[in-house]
């Protein structure tokens, strides 16, 4: 992967991310009532994360690359998790949720209150819903586990404290809604940033030639 592509998906993911999702409609406990008039931006915000899901993870494990030992290695099986897990609970209450409170907008007033309890019942799904279901637990425990072990993983490598202290808040894009979500996908971008510093000067450090002193 060329350093312009590499850049592009360790920056230019998390901050386009961030933009979006500093759009995520508030929501609350009544999702019908709370969604129904800001229905199309959540249906954009939540389609764009589900694209994005995947983007993010690879983003991750490329931030993660020549890393080595127990962290390192703790912190790739975690993506894994937050991979599988986190996408099932953003189609299920992300986009499910929309397009069912898109369809309950264009029903009849005596039809919308048995939908709108239909949407409740399915948030509230032990496996797949909100506020804490199995997926979403994992999900969320796959991406905090993940930016931990790295945070921890780069320290052991001789990472500075402000990359060690970025990539360990980054862990908060978990919580994705503003401001928490975009402000931390924002560290992430940061801590790219500065790992690719890092590295370029490691680099220039091995390629610089030995000094020759003469006798």
């Amino acid at each position: 992967m060329t350093r312009v592509l590499r850049l592009l998906l360790l920056v230019g993911t998390p901050l386009v991310l961030a933009v979006v999702l500093w759009f995520h409609p508030p929501g609350g406990e009544d999702i019908f009532e709370d969604v129904r008039e800001d229905v199309d931006a959540w249906l954009f915000v939540h389609t764009v994360f589900l694209l994005f899901i995947p983007l993010l993870t690879i983003a991750a494990y490329v931030l993660l690359r020549g890393l080595t030992g127990r962290a390192a290695t703790v912190s790739r099986g975690s993506l894994v998790f937050f991979l599988c897990f986190y996408t099932a609970y953003e189609v299920t209450v992300g986009l499910g949720s929309g397009v069912l409170v898109d369809y309950a907008n264009d029903l009849p007033a005596a039809e919308q209150a048995a939908v709108a309890d239909a949407i409740q019942h399915y948030n509230q799904n032990d496996i797949l819903g909100d506020p804490m279901s199995v997926s979403l637990a994992l999900g969320l425990l796959g991406w905090v586990v993940a930016m931990l072990a790295a945070a921890v993983a780069f320290r052991k490598a001789g990472a500075g404290w402000p990359l060690t202290v970025l990539v360990g808040l980054s862990a908060f894009i978990a919580i994705h809604p503003p401001p928490v979500g975009p402000v931390a996908l924002v560290f992430f971008a940061a801590a790219a940033v500065l790992d690719e510093r890092r590295r370029a000067r490691q680099a220039g450090a091995v390629d610089q030639p030995a000094t020759v002193v003469a006798e």
